[in-house]
């Protein structure tokens, strides 16, 4: 068995937010919601028809973007910091059908300092079979650093705030 759900808790987001990945307000978005075990992230998504590449099957981009989104928020909740993209590998193992239940798996992979971080991202389709996996590393900012950078505003950092604090890191 791939998880154990009954081990799940769930994490909770902002409400209404934009994020084409995770974000509820976002009516084009994926609309990702996690879980954490304590070690790894979980999102248990499908993607819809509107986002095929060939005929049914799942743009590669979509997938790289639920990679990056499970990836991202595995630093957000086992590290208790923000999480930016600095480089991503995506290996794409399995042609992914739209309207598919899928499992995306996140974890950490190595700490490499303070301000670096290996993370891994893994998607699989009902059969628990391995369609794409990612290794990416991410540059941990904290929320003051996050503002100054200008990757989210003071108002929108405020409202995040209880999201960062909920962590398994913090």
């Amino acid at each position: 068995m791939l998880v154990n759900h009954p081990d799940l808790k769930p994490i909770a987001n902002l409400e209404g937010q934009n994020c084409f990945g995770c974000g509820t307000g976002n009516p084009l978005g994926l609309h990702m919601t996690f879980h954490t075990d304590g070690q790894r992230l979980y999102s248990f998504a499908s993607v819809p028809p509107v986002m095929a590449g060939w005929d049914r099957t799942v743009h590669g981009g979509i997938l790289s973007t639920m990679l990056d989104e499970i990836m991202g928020w595995s630093v957000i909740h086992l590290q208790g910091k923000i999480g930016v993209t600095k480089s991503m590998t995506v290996e794409f193992r399995k042609p992914v059908q739209v309207e598919t239940p899928l499992t995306a798996i996140g974890a950490i992979g190595e700490v490499i300092s303070d301000r670096l971080v290996t993370v891994t991202g893994e998607i699989y389709n009902g059969e628990e079979v391995l369609c794409a996996r990612a290794e990416g590393t991410f540059a941990v900012l904290s929320a003051q650093a996050a503002i100054r950078l200008g990757v989210m505003s003071a108002d929108y950092m405020e409202r995040f705030l209880p999201i960062l604090k909920q962590s398994e890191g913090a």
